[in-house]
């Protein structure tokens, strides 16, 4: 008699005894193919042969050795024993069904399938066979580095072809089994379990497989089974169990397990399954410290039981909801999770009871309070939570405002996460918003018209209601007095009149009073009904408006937010403003333009099935763009889309900045590049530019030539296919009646030349270099006419400026015509010249004065000298672009005259050399080599004597004979009283100083003199801007006056401190400057009270930190600058300045070393206690994490030891040894140098102090409270930055 327990017991033991000494192990695979043919013949023909003992012992034998057969083998035998078993099963189904057959005989066979399946399943999940393990242990010692040998990498199941499906099928089969009654097949409870058991533990086997766990239809057939043991075989507490062990123990069964208890709850009715595990969840306490796995797994379990059974949830939540103060944040995390799933069960019940609204109430309170968790994860969250329960159906209208507000709240959050959640949620505010009426948009003035409308509507009624009511009360009360004067006498008469004007008077208040709130009593239905109505419309009004400030409140912290260097923050806020801009919310069109920056954006490599962040922000911007502005709309004609979005293009122009201008210019040149700009819209822009018929807006002509001029960029065509109408247009009558078009069109017509074609990221052959044009072209006529054009008008400064760019970028003689130009300008102010030939040198005399004011209008001379001041600048250009085509020609004709050279040596028969030039080259070669010499060398030396010896000094050059004029203007710029002169001669001065380096050097000075003296900040800004070129072209002149470039950074006026920090930035960043102790200087512009100069700093030194240890060599310097001197920053500004900059070297252990050793140096050279406090903080802020830099500090003790007695210099050592001693894992000597020097310091500090005992209580001042405090707001500030 087979018993299956004592079986299940010595399986546990060892081996179970086997009546037989046939192996499957090692023995011939024909062998062992019969054997399982024989045994598979018994198996399929009755189910019950297993019984037999030979039969039963062949079979152990195969489950013995499973993992020593060949997998083909293993998989031929499981399929045999699960056909057998699935053929006892029918016999079994059809003896019970049968009346009169004892169902008991089955018993034995239906234990001995199990015994296998028990035996045969484990050996095949198991890693490896004994034999195997014995034999891998040679291997492992002799060679194997890693421990590991190849036998156990994977499961004999993995390599056995069918093993998942065979086990699918078993348990399939198993699921029919439970089913049946098998109490009649057992003859006791006990014995039943046992053989039920078998399968559940197997089941618990296999689900420890993430491969099993990951198949939806072993999933579905292994949960079906345990749900009907769970419902026929009262295996609650056994499954109970099982789940909470596997979310203790297994990641990949969380979710799993919630399917499970989904399933039992949802078709088996397992709610008492569903409460015993919630309640065991409930009754656990998790910790964030020593429990990593068992919260992660239990958040995930009861996040996915959420979804898919919440009112299981919703029976345990009273007890569950003690897991918000839970210590793991996890755990925290899923429970605001779990109470967004519930949230959206409850609102989609059909029958909203008033407990089911005051739970979602409550739920809400709870989320709401979540807002302010000390764990950035559950604030994000709790944000994700806000998203996806305002997307749903139920758009919870009284507590959105709320909400809003507290999404706003943590737009400024410290972590970066939870902003990025925060815009999305505010996103999803915006999108799923319940303001439907009037099409959706939320304009303000739109809003505010309509309330004011229905607010006026409702006073209306409110007055006539009152009046209806009136003269109602006082015909009621005349009747009623009526009729008592027939009954009573003239003494009851006047106590009525009485009482008839206090009802009156009392009516007449009560209508008053209820006039607004609508008392519907004694209303008509249709009057009632209107005054519900217009309410209701109040207040949707009024609610709509509250959200939309709320929303203008959050788009100033976006826009910062644009500028934030995570990427997921700055894509969310581009979203956010593309949204906003579809709901036409009123300022979110600046967003817009702000983001046109980011073009600018290096773009990453990923552009197919990745997510937006990987994209980069580059990518996400065109496809904003696109959206908004180049999408078609497929309820419109083709005509109408290439009209809307030709509008779209051109509104984008309006009121734009020039740096708005310049991004914009990029994104459409990008866009147009790939071929996402039609030539539709092209045409449809040309038509706008070129319309005649009417009046058209000035700003629609000018947005069109704008935009016209950016896709100029990418496609050249867009000029040269139509020159004449932008000499008509542009150049023509309407150029000179609207200055700013001529502007643009000058600017659009640079793009025939090849100076404005060469961008990056052109396509190749648009670089290529185009022939410049004879100077009898039209074009040249067009532009002198704008040059020459008499109105006075402040826009012909920046007309004239592309005027003459576009003469230097497409002329072949550029120099001629600009000659002509001036001497015609020069013709106006005749007064100041003296009366010489137009040929012929000015000799002016500087020290003479003049009676300016009768001899020229201000206004011409300020166009001659604008004119020849940038003339100035394009000739240093022109030169500059001749000596770059000599130099190229040159090195294009060197192997082609050695070519020539080879050829004529063969012609005479001697061998070629070298040096020998043929004697038959072009004419024009030998002329090349006269004027420009033979090397490159000689190329730059003849073009720089020309830039320095004859554009100003030449007796030919029309600069020359401006240049004296020029200084003598400069020198008496009070005598002319013009503004305007006085900035444009400013200008022209300091690009005449970029010629010459003669010139430059005799007129520094005055130019010197103009930055500290002159009163318009214009002036002292391009002063700036002029020393900054000057440095770059005459880096000598400007060495021994370096300081005078730091100047302007005290400046009073914002804009020229900006101007001169951006100057500074390039040429330090560049190298054209060394940096000589004047970063102190910069630093300061960390506290400027502009938050744009500040910004700036911060950006210049944290790219300055990337070169070569720039801060770190600058440091003691730096210190110096801001703590010593008549422009020493205060303490609170030092503290938070050395707190940016000191994390620029924190990383690196020798920096902090050395930095270390130089502070205590400085300690012995001060007196200053201001000085000595500032030095132990910049101490305190090092890292200190070596034992090395805990020596130093010790060695230095002698340098500071006198400045103990300050207790704030004490406290911040005392914070050091702290810091040193909670860095992590420390060594055994560096406690000891810790050690030793705690000791020493409160020695030190006991002799500076003069007592005797060395652990006196430490003072701390409340100064430097406000100190600490300050820092930490401003690295708080730059986090969120």
């Amino acid at each position: 008699m087979f018993n299956l327990h004592e079986q299940l017991l010595s399986l546990q033991e060892g081996e179970p005894k086997i009546h037989t000494t046939f192996t499957f192990d090692g023995v011939d695979s024909t062998i062992a193919k019969r054997t399982l043919n024989e045994l598979t013949d018994k198996l399929v023909v009755n189910g019950e042969n297993i019984n037999n003992e030979a039969t039963f012992d062949k079979l152990m034998c195969f489950a013995r050795d499973v993992a020593a057969m060949d997998p083909k083998l293993v998989a031929r035998g499981l399929d045999m024993l699960v056909t057998g078993f699935e053929n006892q099963i029918k016999q079994v189904a059809s003896t019970l069904s049968t009346p009169g057959y004892d169902p008991t005989r089955h018993a034995e066979a239906l234990d001995r399938y199990a015994f296998l399946f028990q035996w045969a399943v484990e050996r095949g999940e198991s890693t490896a066979s004994q034999s195997r393990t014995a034999q891998a242990k040679p291997r492992k010692r002799r060679g194997n580095a890693s421990g590991t040998s190849s036998s156990g990498a994977s499961t004999v199941a993995e390599v056995v072809p069918g093993w998942k499906g065979k086990l699918l099928d078993l348990y399939v089969h198993v699921q029919q089994l439970m089913q049946l009654p098998l109490g009649r097949v057992w003859n006791s409870v006990p014995e039943r379990d046992t053989f039920i058991g078998v399968f559940m533990r197997l089941a618990h086997k296999a689900m420890e497989n993430p491969a099993y766990a990951k198949d939806g239809d072993f999933q579905t057939a292994l949960f079906s089974t345990l749900c009907v043991w769970l419902q026929n075989y009262n295996g609650l507490y056994s499954l109970v169990t099982m789940i909470t062990q596997n979310l203790q123990h297994y990641e990949h069964l969380c979710e799993a397990m919630a399917q499970l208890v989904q399933l039992a709850y949802d078709e088996y009715g397992g709610t008492q399954l569903a409460d015993e595990v919630l309640r065991d969840i409930a009754a656990k306490s998790f910790s964030s410290v020593h429990d990593k796995s068992g919260p992660k797994n239990t958040a995930r379990f009861l996040v996915r039981l959420s979804q898919l059974a919440p009112k299981a949830l919703l029976r345990q939540m009273g007890l569950l909801i003690r897991h918000l103060d839970s210590e793991a944040h996890i755990m925290r995390s899923a429970m605001s999770d779990v109470i967004g799933h519930l949230m959206l069960y409850l609102a989609a019940q059909e029958e909203q009871t008033e407990i089911t609204k005051n739970q979602i109430g409550e739920y809400f309170d709870i989320i709401e309070q979540r807002f302010q968790d000390a764990h950035y994860l559950v604030r994000a969250k709790v944000l994700q939570v806000c998203q996806f329960v305002c997307s749903g159906p139920a758009k919870f209208p009284k507590r959105r405002p709320k909400l809003v507000g507290l999404i706003v709240g943590r737009l400024e959050d410290k972590a970066t996460n939870v902003r990025k959640h925060a815009i999305r949620a505010l996103s999803v505010m915006l999108e799923t918003h319940p303001f439907s009426l009037d099409g959706a948009e939320l304009r303000v003035e739109r809003l505010e018209a309509s309330l004011e409308k229905i607010t006026d509507e409702l006073a209306d009624m409110t007055a006539q209601t009152a009046k209806q009511s009136a003269k109602v009360s006082v015909a009621e009360a005349s009747e009623s007095a009526d009729e008592d004067d027939e009954d009573k006498d003239d003494e009851d008469k006047d106590s009525d009149d009485e009482e008839k004007d206090d009802d009156a008077t009392a009516n007449g208040e009560d209508a008053q009073e209820n006039g607004p709130d609508f008392d519907n009593a004694g209303l008509s239905p249709e009057t009632a009904a209107k005054a519900m109505h217009l309410q209701f419309q109040q207040r949707y009004y009024r609610d709509a408006l509250y959200f939309v400030y709320q929303l203008q409140e959050a788009q100033p912290i976006l826009l910062q937010l644009l500028g934030s260097t995570n990427k997921g923050e700055v894509i969310e806020a581009m979203d956010y403003f593309v949204s906003a801009v579809r709901f036409r919310v009123d300022g979110a069109q600046e967003g817009i333009r702000r983001m046109s920056h980011l073009v600018w954006t290096p773009s990453t490599s990923a552009t197919d099935g990745s997510t937006e962040e990987t994209r980069g922000v580059r990518a996400k911007l065109l496809d904003s763009y696109m959206q908004l502005y180049l999408t078609p709309s497929d309820r419109l004609s083709v005509s109408e889309n290439t009209s809307l979005i030709t509008r779209n293009l051109i509104s984008l122009t309006f009121g734009a900045t020039l740096a708005e201008l310049t991004s914009l210019e990029e994104l459409i040149r990008t866009l147009m590049s790939e071929d996402k700009i039609g030539a539709l819209v092209v045409d449809k822009l040309r038509s706008v530019y070129a319309y005649t018929k009417q009046q058209l807006p000035q700003a629609q002509r000018r947005g069109a030539i704008i935009i016209l001029g950016m896709l100029a960029q990418a496609s050249r065509a867009i000029v040269t296919d139509d020159i004449d109408m932008y000499l008509r247009i542009g150049l023509g009558a309407y150029g000179h009646e609207d200055l700013v078009l001529a502007k643009y069109t000058c600017m659009i017509l640079q793009c025939l030349g090849s100076s404005r074609a060469k961008r990056p990221g052109q396509a190749p052959g648009q670089e290529e270099e185009i022939k410049r044009l004879p100077m009898t072209n039209p074009i040249f006529d067009g532009l002198q006419r704008i040059l020459e054009e008499p109105r006075r008008d402040p826009e012909w400064f920046p007309a004239a400026e592309q005027a003459l760019n576009a003469i230097y970028a497409l002329g072949e003689k550029p120099d001629a015509l600009a000659a002509r130009i001036v001497r015609n300008q020069a013709k106006l102010v005749q007064g100041l010249l003296p009366k010489k030939h137009d040929d012929d040198a000015m000799d002016v005399d500087t020290n003479e004065t003049l009676p300016v004011s009768s001899l020229v209008d201000p206004w011409d001379l300020t166009r001659l000298l604008f004119v020849v001041g940038h003339i100035a600048i394009k000739e240093i250009v022109l030169l500059e672009s001749v000596e770059a085509e000599l130099k190229r020609r040159k090195s294009d004709e060197q192997p082609q005259r050695k070519k020539r050279a080879s050829q004529g040596a063969k012609k005479k028969g001697r061998k070629p050399n070298a040096m020998q030039v043929d004697s038959d080259s072009d004419d024009g070669d030998d002329e090349l080599n006269q004027i420009a010499g033979t090397t490159e060398d000689e190329i730059g030396d003849i073009v720089s004597a020309i830039r320095e010896r004859e554009l100003l000094f030449g007796s030919k050059s029309v600069l020359a004979l401006f240049a004296p004029l020029l200084v003598h203007v400069c020198h008496n710029l009070g005598k002319f009283g013009d503004k305007l002169l006085a900035v444009h001669a400013t200008a022209a001065l300091a690009k005449f100083m970029c010629i010459s380096s003669s010139f430059c050097e005799t007129n520094l000075p005055l130019l010197l003199a103009l930055l500290q003296r002159a009163k318009s900040p214009a002036i002292r800004s391009n002063v700036a801007i002029a020393l900054g070129d000057i440095t770059v072209c005459f880096n000598n002149l400007i060495g021994e006056n370096v300081h005078y470039l730091y100047g302007p950074l005290h400046d009073t006026d914002p804009r020229v401190k900006k101007t001169t920090l951006m100057v500074l930035t390039h040429l330090i960043l560049n190298g054209m400057v060394k940096v000589k102790g004047q970063l102190g200087e910069m630093a300061k512009c960390l506290e400027d009270k502009d938050p744009r100069v500040a910004d700036m700093a911060r950006l210049f030194f944290s790219e300055l930190s990337t070169k070569d240890n720039a801060v770190y060599n600058n440091l003691p310097d730096i210190i110096s600058s801001l703590s010593m001197g008549t422009n020493a920053v205060n303490e609170e500004s030092f503290a938070r300045i050395m707190k940016f900059l000191f994390d620029f070297i924190k990383e690196k252990d020798r920096q902090t070393d050395n930095v270390v050793e130089k502070l205590c140096q400085r300690f012995r050279n001060t007196t200053d206690e201001r000085q000595s406090r500032d030095i132990a903080f910049c101490m305190a802020l090092l890292p200190f994490k070596s034992e090395r830099s805990v020596r130093r500090l010790l060695d230095g003790l002698p340098c500071y030891q006198d400045k103990l007695a300050d207790s704030r210099v004490y406290k911040h050592f005392v914070d050091i040894a702290h810091k040193a001693r909670t860095q992590g894992a420390q060594k055994q000597e560096t406690k000891t140098v810790l050690d030793e020097y705690e000791l020493k310091l409160k020695e030190a500090r006991a002799k500076a102090t003069g007592e005797d005992d060395g652990d006196e209580l430490l003072v701390v001042d409340k100064d430097d409270t406000q100190i600490q405090s300050q820092v930490s707001q401003y690295s708080d500030d730059e986090e969120m930055a």
